[in-house]
């Protein structure tokens, strides 16, 4: 038996080969349509092995010029083709199997084998035709043993006639069905169907064709037939014509009709249907069925007036179970998990898993929804809580349910799954087992993430990103030692959009490097045209710690503060301690080149991490900000905070410059420059302002002997 493969991926094809040559059969590869049609006109083959996806001339062309030049050849389609209809298509057209990608050589050879098995039955049956031609036992014979059902009926619906195969195939002798309606051998779902194509006065074309299931003696012999009928008239000369239509007159003889058995095509199409719709691991519908029966389930409510419920259900922390036990002892979880929530539900509802570790549930309720949803609810945990054993371990699970009620909390689908979904963000992080319902002031943390990202994108688009300036102040003299540049977006309605309330999202994405850009190309400006004005001082920038795990970070600061002119040492880039102690080998490198051309490094918010000392002597560190929680806890009835002139010490003794952040009373201030502060930062002094503000507050603090500069005499390598 002679193969040809077509397919344009070469090392899928030979692979293909390869597997057909272990299981002794010869194989040919072209790897195009056109390719495929000259091989074709070569020579003869029993097979072909087709990929729809193919450039220039598809695998439908291809199939198509099969079907018409070369009939002998059976088309196997070999495709990852997903789309249940197209997959339906190529099988009408004249397919033989469909075998999806990815498949085992299991699974093709068998398809192979059944197709061998038919092009040898159609060849047994041809040669019988050819030793049997021109008699009238060939006739015979063709007739009784075609594989196809053969009849005829009279114009009342009667059979006159069938051959041997329809009798066997319907578990009937054939003298049994003589005489007997066709209504009798029809699935009675279809029987209105039939009436319509057997009983019409129309003509019959002999082109059309109807798809009929039959129902044999034994009514659980189910067959999927495609039927072809003609109307038979006869001549008065002598011999029979074609009816025009079915006439109950002497000189209609009746309905002559073939049915062929496609039952295996049916079933290769519900198989292609299932796996399209259903998650193959459970079994159960997957997103594409549930949002179909939501919909359906919807439109039927809308018209009686019904209600119904949405349940949600998460899994929380699953991930840990794939990273602790495996991936397989996952699934095994996941399978046992899904046959839990069956139990807990009815034969009206629809359960599906619409994630890797989401279900969802749609639960038609005959009376007050939300009482019926809180005891399934209930059920669903209490049926959870139990240990499922997988491969030998006691998995422990922990749930979360999120459940909306049609129509109070939506009217859409849409609606009702976008405010599960908000029930399911606000309860999935605790650690216990929980459900709620949704209320309008549940906020969904992932629509804000959107949200806040879209923001972040058309205020980088519409030059709405500002940088506000805050003065860092010499407690003893109150002149300006330096500036820190404040990122902020300027919103369309005037209000203000604080670095809190964007940079978290930002650092999720790559728009913080944006951000990071945008600020020091404005803090470099401005700083220049401070210098233009005759305002010599220092601008501190913050610095995310995705930016320092850039490639060539350092670099291209280096050459905006080149670009602009100005000194290295004007520019501090403020980093969190959270950064330093991470130690990557990226963040090192890029601060040791910042340092050696001279760029100020500063430690920002210090005692809000691991407030490692280490790395303040290891690094080539400036500045020691101390985070503003620790000043803020002098007050009237806190006259006094220790660990402030510890730390003093501490950055006297590393020589680094000590600012202390957050000074809002005078009580602070006078605190600071008691115990020895030099430089604090705080809405006491200075709340941010725009650029304009900040060279009136410095021109009324001028400090004549210029800005602080370092004298830190040396400086460690890390290490």
């Amino acid at each position: 038996m002679l193969i040809l493969i077509v397919d344009d991926e070469i090392k899928v094809a030979q692979s293909l080969q390869l597997i057909l040559k272990l299981e002794g059969f010869e194989a040919q590869i072209v790897t195009s349509g056109a390719a495929a049609f000259e091989e074709l006109a070569r020579h003869p083959y029993d097979i072909a092995l087709l990929d729809l996806n193919m450039p220039q001339i598809d695998g439908m062309t291809v199939l198509d010029h099969i079907t018409r030049n070369h009939p002998d050849t059976s088309v196997i389609v070999v495709s990852g083709e997903s789309e249940i209809r197209k997959a339906v298509h190529v099988l009408k057209a004249g397919a033989r199997d469909f075998v999806r990608k990815p498949y085992t050589p299991e699974e093709l050879i068998f398809s192979i084998n059944n197709v061998r098995e038919k092009i040898q039955l159609e060849r047994d049956n041809q040669a019988m035709i050819a030793t049997l031609q021109e008699s009238e036992a060939l006739h015979k014979f063709i007739v009784h043993h075609s594989p196809d059902l053969v009849y005829m009926l009279d114009h009342q619906g009667n059979f006159t006639f069938v051959n041997n195969n329809t009798a066997e195939r319907l578990g009937y002798k054939r003298q049994e069905l003589m005489g007997r309606h066709y209504s009798s051998v029809v699935y009675p779902d279809d029987l209105d169907l039939a009436q319509r194509y057997f009983m019409t006065n129309a003509t019959l074309p002999h082109h059309e064709s109807i798809e009929l299931r039959l129902q044999g003696k034994n009514k659980g012999n189910i067959i999927h037939a495609e039927i072809r009928s003609i109307h038979i008239e006869r001549k008065l000369a002598g011999g029979y014509r074609l009816g025009r239509a079915r006439k109950p007159d002497t000189h209609a003889i009746g309905t002559y009709g073939v049915a062929r058995d496609i039952s295996e095509k049916k079933r290769a199409e519900e198989i292609i249907r299932f796996q399209n719709n259903h998650d193959l691991m459970t079994g159960l519908p997957n997103r594409s069925l549930f949002h179909e029966r939501l919909e359906q389930l919807l439109s039927r409510a809308r018209s009686t007036n019904e209600t119904f419920a949405l349940i949600l259900i998460d899994i929380n922390r699953f991930k840990l179970i794939n990273d602790t036990y495996s991936q397989a002892v996952g699934d095994s979880v996941l399978r046992s998990f899904a046959e839990r929530l069956g139990r807990c539900c009815t034969a009206v509802d629809t359960l599906a898993r619409i994630g890797g570790d989401e279900f969802a549930l749609l639960m038609p309720t005959s009376g007050p929804a939300d009482t019926f949803a809180r005891a399934r609810a209930e059920r669903i945990v209490e049926e959870t809580m139990m240990p499922i054993r997988a491969n030998g371990h006691d998995i422990h699970l922990s749930v979360s349910l999120g459940i909306t009620i049609y129509p109070d909390h939506g009217n859409s689908c849409q609606d009702l799954m976008k405010n599960v979904d908000t029930v399911l963000c606000n309860l999935k992080n605790r650690s216990i087992n929980s459900y709620g319902f949704y209320n309008t002031t549940l906020e969904n943390k992932n629509s804000q993430k959107v949200f806040t990202e879209n923001l972040i994108r058309q205020a980088l688009k519409n030059d709405q990103l500002i940088v506000h300036y805050q003065p860092l102040v010499q407690v003893s003299t109150l002149k300006v030692a330096s500036i820190e540049a404040l990122a902020r977006i300027q919103l369309s309605s005037g209000n203000i959009l604080m670095p809190t309330q964007f940079i978290e999202t930002a650092e999720e994405t790559p728009l913080i490097h944006d951000i990071g850009a945008r600020v020091i190309e404005i803090a470099c400006r401005d700083l220049k045209d401070l210098n233009r004005r005759g305002i010599k001082t220092q601008v501190s920038i913050n610095v995310s710690a995705v930016q320092l795990q850039m490639e060539n970070f350092a670099g291209i600061v280096l050459e905006r503060i080149h670009f602009h002119r100005l000194r290295p040492q004007d520019i501090e880039l403020e980093l969190t301690e959270n950064v330093l102690i991470q130690d990557l080998k990226t963040t090192v490198a890029n601060i040791v080149e910042l340092a050696g051309a001279g760029v100020n490094i500063a430690v920002d918010d210090f005692g809000t991490g691991y407030s490692s000392l280490c790395y303040l002597d290891r690094l080539p560190l400036n500045t020691l900000k101390l985070d503003k929680s620790f000043i803020q806890k002098i007050t009237p009835e806190n006259p006094a905070e220790p660990i402030i002139p510890a730390m003093i010490r501490v950055a006297e003794g590393l020589q680094l410059r000590f600012v202390a952040e957050g000074i809002e009373t005078r009580q602070q201030h006078e605190y600071l420059l008691i115990h020895g502060g030099t430089i604090g930062q705080g809405y006491y002094y200075s709340r941010p302002v725009a650029k304009e503000q900040i060279i009136d507050y410095m021109l009324a603090h001028h400090d004549t002997a210029g800005t602080f500069q370092q004298t830190k005499s040396q400086q460690a390598s890390p290490g």
